[in-house]
């Protein structure tokens, strides 16, 4: 995962697969998850640095950094969206 990349859940939704993807927004984090070409499900937590009160735009345009990505994989996207929570905490 590269510190430096910014991005929007709008762009993020665009990425994902659209059977088994899934893009929530958490507060001021966004929980990513999709199959992976090895199997398994991948799961990734994006951290807001803008903010629609400050920049006029709505959530799905504001931009995202990466905050923590899983080094293993899930046995579905429930239990990697589970594994997101369990960071947050």
């Amino acid at each position: 995962m590269k510190k430096d990349i910014f991005t929007t859940i709008e762009k993020l939704q665009l990425v994902v697969s659209a059977s088994y993807g899934a893009v929530i927004q958490y507060g001021d984090k966004v929980f990513v998850t999709d199959i992976c070409w090895k199997g398994g499900f991948t799961a990734e937590i994006y951290e807001f640095i803008e903010f629609p009160e400050d920049t006029g735009l709505g959530d799905i345009e504001c931009r995202l950094t990466p905050w923590a990505e899983a080094e293993e994989t899930f046995k579905d996207n429930g239990h990697a969206i589970a594994w997101c929570f369990e960071q947050v905490k």
